[in-house]
This record gives structure tokens, sequence and C-alpha cells, in this order.
């Protein structure tokens, strides 16, 4: 159906809100591990009693079909002789070596030679588990490679952690057969350890024996070179007088050269600043000009100059400034300190002259000496690295001797070890440290083993189930599964009347009846949320809509309705649901031949004789049967009641049929302001819901959201505790 371009009715032109987009998919899934646990609480404690009960049934049974019995044998890790470099070190050995022997260890005692012989021990032979399990009936003979198979797939070999030991465990369904076989194992071990430390020392001594024989051979040789190294170069010690004496000498020649050159630098700068001063490049210095100044002709001209001037100041008390007498001795004086001034110059030069000559002749005496010294110091280091050869090369000797000494008492050592561990009887790298007691209890089942892993199992199963059943349920339960849904707003939650605290009789006219209660609360709240977003688009009229029957829209209407008349508001109540009407009865009003809302739009009465008044509302009904024609709501006449009640009401609220049985709705839509949609929970599905909220969406009406209805109160339902708190408020308050 496409939209009217005009406002039919007087329906206000406000934009129409459209379903949010970037919603999340109608069809996605979220669930609430935590609400679903605490929901089905009462069937895990079923699945705990129901798994406890099984578990302890296996129990019974495999104690009664199936026992095991257990024994072990615990070994010790000693520090045995593995090779040469243990030997001497037996009485600790690290974490590492003892980790890396024990599981050598495990491996050796479950080698299937191992096995084999301990089968055949005339003990073992005896046992109900060979002769039930393993004797060949044709030969009487005991299947061996069955029997080690068996074994090796029934020992143990754990290995106790920051300890020395490791053990040897099994069982069997008859307790004494467990420490025979055990007992027999022990003893193939043990026979085949001894064997191998028996020719492991024998090896050991072999090798010790070659290892020292040629080291003393080593030993001799080099202490025969040694000798004639003494007597071709003259070196008896590492501390030779010879190179510490040349040594003082080159540091000394060292010192010296280093002084030498320092003064050298200064000569040499000392000699570029004269020279400098004497090309005007640099000017003297105030010592230089005092030295010439002092010069005994350049002073006796200063006295000159001094006498001239105290008869200046004498003739000037006298004489007028312009005087003969006063201008003669100003000349005089100027005449005189040109003769200072050319005087001290030439001294200036003739003394840096001289101290040039000077820098020059202590230039080429340190030149001399710093060649000198060089000379020298080539022929003492010369020296130096020679007797230093010799020393590196006789230290190097004395190096090889000491260590072919300590090589040769190592091997002494290792050769005493040798003999002395043969001679013990605790030399194995190994030892038994127990034997394998008869048991007494059953070790298989153990009832804290299978009662609980049974337990976990029920448990386990039930909680798949109902997280299974969560995942793929698509329908609405709690506000949560709105969120899923586009363009959905959540206006409100009305529980059920069962789930109310303060326990109402009856869901309907629940404002009236029952104001304090929680439902009417929620109700109020929901009506609070429409209202506001209603004000805001300046809409007048609402219509409730369902997607399925028994949604209960009529009674969240009837509530609403109270709740805008409580509010001070003129509300009309029009049931435009033709299919089965329900807002009479609810009302309280006579049905069968009442005038309504289908009179109205055939035009055969008039508003005054179709409106009834019940509880303070005005209330349309459906009409008689025969003026309920559906086609109606989509022509002139639903626009032209619509205009009527828009000038009458404040608020028009309008019940119609569930939109998956007739299309009503879709077309009601295109004639009113609003539209809430009220949900079932429990009931419809998130797909129905989105298919609805889109639909809705592309009417005329603004889609104001969803309002859940009766969501399901179990343990852990949703909103309980916000339930109990508004009914104990409510108490408070009376």
């Amino acid at each position: 159906m496409s939209k009217p371009t005009s406002n039919p009715g007087g329906r206000s032109s406000q934009p129409s809100s459209r379903p949010r987009s970037g919603s999340p998919a109608a069809g996605g899934v979220t669930i609430d591990p935590i609400r679903i646990i605490r929901q089905h609480v009462f069937g895990l404690l079923i699945s705990f009693l129901i798994g406890v009960g099984l578990g302890t049934g296996a129990y019974f049974s495999l104690l009664v079909y199936s026992p095991q019995y257990s024994s072990e044998i615990i070994f010790e890790i000693r520090p045995g002789l593995s090779d040469a470099t243990e030997i001497g070190t037996r009485d600790s050995i690290d974490t590492k070596a003892v980790d890396r022997i024990a599981k050598t260890q495990t491996k050796f005692i479950v080698e299937r030679d191992v096995l084999e012989t301990a089968i055949l021990d005339p003990n073992v032979r005896g046992t109900q588990w060979l002769t039930m399990n393993f004797i060949d009936p044709i030969s009487n003979q005991p299947m061996v490679e069955n029997a080690v198979d068996d074994l090796q797939t029934t020992l143990s070999t754990p290995i106790y952690k920051d300890t020395n030991l490791f053990s040897l465990k099994w069982s069997a369904a008859k307790p004494a057969d467990v420490p025979k076989v055990l007992d027999a194992i022990a003893r193939t071990y043990g026979s085949k350890l001894k064997r191998l430390d028996e020719r492991q020392f024998s090896d050991n001594e072999s090798l010790f024996e070659d290892q020292l024989r040629r080291t003393r051979h080593a030993l001799q040789d080099l202490r025969d070179e040694i000798q004639g190294f003494i007597v071709s170069k003259g070196i008896t010690t590492l501390d030779d007088p010879r190179f510490s004496q040349t040594a003082s000498e080159v540091n000394n020649l060292t010192q010296s050269m280093t002084a030498a050159r320092n003064d050298l630098t200064s000569a040499e700068s000392q000699y570029m600043q004269t020279a400098a001063k004497l090309e005007g490049t640099v000017e003297p210095t105030s010592d230089d000009v005092v030295e010439a100044e002092n010069d005994p002709s350049v002073q006796s001209q200063i006295r000159v100059l001094e006498t001239y001037r105290a008869e200046e100041r004498s003739l000037r008390e006298r004489f007028h400034a312009t005087s003969n007498q006063i201008l003669q001795i100003e000349a005089s004086i100027r005449g005189t300190q040109q003769q200072i001034e050319a005087k001290t110059d030439e001294l200036l030069k003739r003394n840096l002259n001289a101290r040039l000559r000077q820098w020059s002749s202590e230039i080429n005496r340190l030149k001399s000496l710093v060649e000198r010294i060089e000379t020298d110091l080539e022929e003492k280091d010369a020296r130096m690295r020679a007797l230093a050869s010799d020393a590196s090369l006789f230290e190097s000797y004395v190096s090889q001797r000491d260590l072919l000494e300590r090589q040769r008492d190592e091997h002494l050592q290792l050769m005493n070890s040798v003999n002395l561990m043969k001679l013990r009887a605790d030399a194995s790298r190994v030892r038994q440290v127990t034997t394998a007691e008869m048991p007494r209890f059953v070790s298989f089942p153990k009832p804290e083993i299978v009662v609980p892993l049974a337990v976990v199992l029920c448990m386990g199963c039930y909680l798949a189930y109902i997280f299974l059943r969560a995942l793929t349920d698509q329908r609405i339960h709690t506000p949560s599964d709105l969120l899923v849904v586009p363009g959905t707003r959540l206006l409100g939650v009305i529980p059920d009347t069962e789930d109310d605290p303060t326990m109402p009789d009856a869901p309907e006219l629940i404002q009236k009846h029952h104001p304090d209660s929680v439902m009417a609360e929620s109700c109020r709240q929901a009506w609070n949320a429409i209202r506001r977003s209603m004000s805001r688009q300046g809409h007048g009229s609402l219509m409730l809509a369902s997607g399925m029957p028994g949604s209960g829209t009529t009674t969240v209407l009837s509530n609403l309705a109270l709740s805008a008349a409580a509010g001070g508001l003129k509300v009309v109540v029009v049931d435009a649901n033709f299919r089965k009407p329900n807002v009479n009865s609810i009302f309280d009003l006579e049905d069968d031949g009442k005038l309504g809302l289908g009179d109205l739009l055939g035009g055969s009465t008039e508003f005054d004789q179709a409106i009834t008044s019940s509880n303070g509302i005005d209330v349309i009904g459906p009409g008689t049967p025969a003026s309920r024609v559906y086609e109606r709501f989509n022509d002139a006449s639903f626009s032209s009641v619509m205009a009527e009640l828009r000038s009458r009401y404040d608020c028009i609220l309008i019940d119609t049929a569930p939109a998956v049985a007739a299309g009503d709705a879709m077309i009601l839509a295109n004639r009113v302001d609003s539209v809430c949609l009220v949900v079932q929970a429990g009931q419809e599905q998130r797909g129905l819901i989105a298919r609805l909220v889109g639909q809705f969406g592309d009417t005329q009406a603004d889609m104001l959201g969803v309002i859940l209805n009766r969501p399901r109160q179990t343990a852990g339902g949703y909103f309980k505790k916000n339930y109990r708190l508004m009914a104990k408020y409510t108490e408070i308050e009376d």
C-alpha cells in the first residue's frame, strides 16, 4: 500500500521514526550464562543427584567385578660410576642429573629383556595373573610376548619430584600376585644393573690406566724441554732481575721523554708568540713595555719630562696660558715625550729579538734531547721485548708442567676411586629401598574418583543440553533477547500476576483494582515511556499490535488507558479487533448488539451512541457483528472517525487483531500516529518481531518500541529482585 501524500484525519506532520541502523541481526544469538544457570538450579541439582547415584552404582559394580590391588617398589638414585668425571663426587648429585638418570632407569626397568626374564621366574609362573591370561592351552607354556606387552602397558614408573627416588608400580585383580611380579622384575633389573656396573668398572679402569701412562710420558718430555731452555737462555725464574731492571729503565726514559716533549712544546709556543709581537700581529704585553721603560736611558728622559711638567705648573700660576714661556715649555714637553716613545719602541724591539734568539736556542737543545731519549728508548724497548718473549715462553712451560702434574694426580685419584668402589657393596648407581608389600586395600575403584567423575559427566551433559537449547531457541524470553532484534526499543516489562509479590487477582484493569501492585507500577512506567515519545512527536493516537494471538495486547491496552486517564488525559479506547474483540468484556460492557466502531465506519450511528463510559474511560467497541467490515479500515470513513476522535480526546488507544492472523494492523498503522508492539515472552520468535518492526517502520505511524509481556519468572528470573523491591517499597509507604 502506498502512503498518502496528505495527512488524513488531522494527523501530526512530524516525521515518523524509523528502525535504528547498525543493530544486530534478528537471528543473532545472545545468552546470559549466569541467568541460564540460575534458571536451571533445580535441574542441576537433579543431575547432581543422578550423578551421585550413577557414580555410587558404578563404584560398587567395579568393586565387585573388577577390583584392582596395587603395590610398589621404591628405588634410590645414587651418585654412581657413570663416567670418569663423576668419580670422587659420590656424596652429591644435581637435580638435572637425577632427573636424567631417573628417566633412563625407568626405561631400563621395563625393557623387554628384563620383563621376559621376570615372567619366567618360578614365583611368577604360579600367579593367577599369568595362568588365567597368558598360558597357552595347547603347550601349557607362558605366552611371554603377550605377557610382556601387558606389563609394559600396566606398569608405571613415577619419578618423585625434588627427591632421588623413583618407583615401580603395578596392579592386579589378586593381591598375592602383585608382590610376586614386582619382586621378580626388581631382581631381574638389579642383576642387569650389577652386570652393567661390573663392565663399566672394568672399562673405566683400563681407560684411567692408559690416561695415567700417557700423562706421565708427556710430563717427563716437558721437564726435559724446560731444562734445555734454562741452559740456553739463562732463565731460572719468572722474576728475572734483568727484566725488572730493563723495565725500570724504560719507565724512566718514558718519563724523561714526556717531560722533554712538554718543554719543547712550551718553548715553541713562546717562540711563536715573541715572533708575532715583533711582526705586530700581537700586541706586546704590559710586562714587555715595563721592561723597556725601565732602561736607564728611558728613565733619564722621564725625569727630564717630569722637570718640564713641574716648570709648566709653576708658569701657569704666574702667566697667562698663551704666554711665550708656557708655549715654549709645552713644546719641550712634547719633544721629550716623543723621544721617550721612540726610545721605548727601540728598546722593546731589541728585547724581543734577544728573547727570540734565546727561545730558538732552547728549542734546538730540547730537540736534540728528545732524539737522544728516543734512541735510548728504542734500544731498551727491543731488549725488553726479547726478555718478555723468553719470560712468556718460560711461563708457558711452567703452566704446562703444572697442568700435567694436576692431570697425573687426578688420574691417580680416579684409579684409587675405581679400586675402592670395586670393593664397596653399594657401588651401584640405583639401590632398591623397599620391597613390594601385599596390598590390603583396593586401589581401584576409588569412590572419591568414580563418584565425582560421574557427577561431572551428568552435570556437564545437562549444562551442554541447556546451553545448546538456549543457543538454538529463537524465542523472546527476556529484554536482553530484544537487543538482537534491529530497530527495537524496550518500552516496558509487564510481569505475570503469578510473579507479582503483591498477588493481584487478575491483570485486567489492575490499575483500578490493585493500583499498588508491581504489575500496575510496571504499566505506569511503560505508559510514561510511551507518553514521552508521543509528546515529542505531537502524537495523540496509539495502536497496540501483536504478532501472535494471546500476547495480552488488550490487557496491556486497558491498563495503559487507566494510567493515561489517571494522568488527567481524556482517553478513548477503540476496539478495532473485528475478529475476536475483547475490549467490551474487559471493561464489563455488553457486547452483543452494542453499537461501536463498525457502525461508525458504516455511517449507521452517531458518536455519542457508539461511546460508552467505564471506569472513567470512554470505550468504543467493535460494533454490531454485521457492521464489522474489515475493508473499511482502508477507506476515508476511518480517517473521518480518527479526525473526530482527535478533536474530542487527548489520547486515542486502539486495539487490533494479531498481525500474523490478520492484515488489519498494517492497514491501521497508516491511519494512526504511533504503534507499540506487545510481545508475549516465550511465545514469539525473534525473526517474527524483526519482520513486524520492519513492516511497521515502513508505515506512516511512528514505531515507538516494544512492551515485553509476562516474562517467565524462574530461579534467577528477570527483574525478580526489582519486583520484590517495588512490592516492599509499596508496603512501607502504606
